[in-house]
């Protein structure tokens, strides 16, 4: 009884760390770049690094000439009213 508890144990941890390393392996860091925009008009995309060749970044918008980061997500729920 007390070998299969540790054998059992044995194979628990091997395959947590197996696991772990072929996790690691999947993930590609970030490669920091110096931000650069990618830009129409009023809407744009800042790159700040790229994960192999992919950018990575934000979404940015043009208010009162300024490029500043955008915030995706619902609307608030207060009814919108017109002046």
């Amino acid at each position: 009884m007390r070998l299969k508890s540790i054998v059992a144990a044995v194979f628990a941890v091997v395959t947590i760390a197996a696991a772990t390393v072929w996790v690691t392996a999947q993930s590609f860091a970030v490669t920091k770049v110096t931000p650069f925009e990618i830009t129409g008009a009023d809407l744009g995309f800042r790159v700040q690094g790229l994960r192999g060749n992919t950018p990575v970044g934000v979404l940015v918008v043009k208010v009162r000439g300024e490029w500043v980061e955008a915030e995706i997500g619902m609307p608030s729920s207060r009814s919108l009213t017109l002046r």
